[in-house]
């Protein structure tokens, strides 16, 4: 009885579209096959079983009633199918009611196999599409560093000369300072003069100067032609140079 229960779990299943069910399997010298026809009323079953070294039985079935029954080959009488019979005739049964029994959960099996192998597929073409859009997403991704690195460089050079600007800005920032304090220090030096040689009373009376290589103005006014070369050749250092005061006050 182990050897055809292990027959029972090894067998090999095929349906057609008649509505019948094959099953055939053997282990050694034990051997089934049987065929449900569930396409007529009641279904018919034809069964073929040897147990061991036993007899070839051969029983035919509707529904659950014994048509005929021949032992290798030579049919059985009607007494002893209900007779000598009767207890390999329930063995029979018992094993293809088993036989059934393993075959639907082997079909369900199937099934559960199919559709997960469908999902698997589904699944496995999803994550090609992801991979692809990562490929694309990865060649995007290179393509912007490239550009930031580019950039980036860009920057750096641009630092550069902006930290060079920044020091020419402030080398000038330095030379207009000293240059502002210079032209303070000549005119604080012209109103002293100005003042000292009586042109002027007090610094305070002085509104506007103007001095350049061609004329000296006071207040807006033109000075004396001797006193204008005085300054100007005192003052004026070239051509173009020119120096200039307005006090609103």
């Amino acid at each position: 009885m182990g050897r055809v229960l292990f027959l029972l779990l090894t067998l090999i299943i095929s349906r057609n579209s008649f509505g019948q069910h094959h099953v055939q399997g053997n282990w050694g010298n034990t051997y089934l096959y049987f065929d449900d026809d569930s396409s007529s009323v009641p279904p018919k079953t034809i069964a073929v079983y040897r147990n061991e070294n036993g007899p070839l039985y051969t029983l035919r079935m509707e529904g659950d009633k014994v048509l005929d029954l021949t032992v290798d080959g030579h049919a059985v009488s009607s007494d002893s199918i209900n007779g000598s019979y009767k207890v390999v005739i329930q063995e029979i049964k018992v094993q293809v009611e088993r036989a059934r029994v393993q075959a639907r959960l082997d079909r369900q099996q199937a099934e559960r196999d199919r559709e997960q192998a469908g999902r698997d597929r589904e699944q496995a073409e999803r994550d090609r599409e992801q991979a692809e859009r990562d490929r694309g997403q990865s060649e995007k991704d290179r393509q912007q560093a490239g550009r930031d690195q580019e950039q980036a460089e860009r920057d750096r050079q641009q630092a550069g000369r902006d930290r060079e600007q920044a020091e020419h800005d402030r080398e000038q920032a330095e030379r207009d300072r000293k240059r502002a304090a210079e032209d303070r220090a000549i005119m604080q030096s012209i109103m002293d003069d100005l003042v000292k040689d009586g042109l002027v009373p007090d610094k305070e009376s002085i509104h506007s100067l103007k001095i350049n290589a061609d004329e000296f103005l006071l207040n807006g006014k033109s000075l004396p032609e001797a006193v204008q070369k005085k300054y100007i050749g005192k003052y004026v250092t070239g051509k173009g140079y020119s120096m200039s005061y307005h006090n609103e006050d």
